[in-house]
């Protein structure tokens, strides 16, 4: 009996997995990095509800810097996993496993 879903993968497959979203983080860090530049000059034309936590509302820039800094953590995250991968190793997934890896 196979008790629910598990995949066996290797270690190199994990890692060109985690180099492509990596890769995405990095993009997406710098495109917004980009729209923030661009429109950092612009004034808001009314406030937008900032409740003063720094997560919600700011202008627009903020926002999209705050988005960048986490596509930048995420990358990091990314990458510590990647490089703690024991190469020459089969790793058994879960559904979760493949959700952190943002397989799913």
């Amino acid at each position: 009996m196979i008790d629910g879903m598990k995949l066996d993968v290797s270690a190199d497959e994990i890692a060109t997995v985690l180099e492509m979203r990596m890769a995405e983080h990095l993009a997406r860090a710098e495109a917004d990095e980009v729209n923030a530049k661009q429109l950092e000059g612009l004034d808001r034309a009314e406030d937008d509800g900032d409740d003063g936590t720094g997560l919600y509302g700011g202008s627009p820039a903020t926002r999209l810097r705050r988005r960048a800094q986490r596509a930048r953590e995420r990358r990091d995250a990314l990458t510590f996993m990647r490089n703690h991968l024991v190469r020459g190793e089969t790793y058994r997934l879960t559904t979760s496993d493949l959700e952190v890896i943002e397989v799913l």
